[in-house]
């Protein structure tokens, strides 16, 4: 079984769990009045409905109840976990009996609280998609996975296809005839499936340029069960190695990743500061011949359901980057072992 159906599966379990749980608690909840679910939940007569101002001064004392726990829980461990929701229980309780209730407050109650763990056990299975890494080539936008072939030629763009897998110096790779530019009018298609050619640009199956730049390789990805035309396949991967960063900076063609610029010189910090926790890798000071930033944009599901990127980015002793990679790992099952 795959791991997409396994916690498709287990998602439904859980629903039906859920589910089952909730009219057992609307059942007891019906046997515990002569009313029913219409009887009287506690001795309140007050029927008026809640002013804002009091709703408000319940919601504060509950919301700092609550602050107080987690800071309770910081100091004492998750051995508090009990203690805490005997505390918070006590406002909650308090805005429960502020107004006459009925069982089916009580059932609403728990309907609502049965959802909100349904939703937990989701967002820890599956997660919500990432927003993916753009790049800025000039002014121009890129994004992963979403920017496509139409695209970068409406924004002019070239791109220039493999012929044959020959080696060719830099300066020679758009004219040597290893690759030919596509001129929007080809029958093309890229083939089913993904696939990246990683880290090079010598080989690489396609190029991209601008004004007769080389900028760097990319890879696109049209579909994993069918082949596509190639003008709405979309980018996933982009390398540039220091050839390609050379001659952007001769063009005058800015290259940053989200806000960072990759033509500068690189400032740890700074990187920080951009990516924050997504920044899992940074260089080691000790060798700094080789030092490398690592960046990723994960999702809870491994690659399952979304789409995850990821971003490196070697840099020399002088702190200017030699190459740069960003890659999509698209969604899909992943094989057993």
């Amino acid at each position: 079984m795959s791991a997409r159906l396994l916690l498709i599966g287990l998602m439904v379990f859980l629903g039906v769990c859920f589910t089952a749980i909730a009219l057992w608690i609307r059942a007891m909840l019906k046997k515990s009045s002569v009313y029913g679910m219409l009887g009287a939940a506690n001795n309140q007569t007050d029927t008026s409905k809640m002013k804002i101002g009091e709703i408000f001064l319940y919601i504060l004392s509950i919301v700092i109840t609550v602050l107080i726990v987690l800071k309770l829980m910081s100091v004492m461990g998750s051995g508090a976990a009990a203690l805490g929701g005997m505390i918070i229980a006590i406002p909650v309780r308090a805005f429960f009996n502020a107004r006459k209730r009925t069982y089916n407050a009580i059932f609403s109650l728990a309907v609502l609280a049965l959802l909100f763990v349904f939703l937990c056990f989701g967002y820890i299975l599956i997660g919500l998609p990432v927003k993916p890494p753009v790049m800025t080539v000039g002014s121009i936008k890129v994004t992963m996975s979403k920017t496509s072939v139409e695209d970068l030629l409406d924004k002019g763009f070239d791109i220039y296809i493999m012929n044959d897998e020959n080696t060719y110096e830099y300066s020679e790779m758009l004219t040597s005839g290893s690759y030919t530019k596509y001129d929007g009018n080809q029958d093309i298609a890229v083939e089913k499936g993904y696939r990246s050619t990683g880290e090079t640009l010598r080989g690489a199956p396609y190029l991209l340029a601008k004004d007769d730049t080389l900028i760097g390789a990319i890879d696109l990805y049209g579909s994993l069960d069918k082949d596509v035309d190639i003008k709405d396949a979309k980018v996933v991967n982009f390398y540039m190695d220091e050839d390609c960063e050379n001659a952007v900076k001769n063009a005058g063609i800015d290259i940053k990743l989200e806000d960072l610029d990759l033509l500068d010189t690189f400032d740890t910090d700074n990187v920080k500061n951009i990516f924050k926790k997504k920044l899992w890798l940074i260089p080691n000071e000790s060798e700094p011949t080789d030092s490398v930033y690592g960046i990723s944009w994960r999702t809870n599901s491994d690659s399952i359901f979304w789409n995850e990127y990821y971003a490196y980015i070697r840099i020399d002793e002088n702190k200017s980057m030699r190459n740069f990679i960003v890659s999509t790992s698209v969604a899909k099952d992943k094989p057993e072992k």
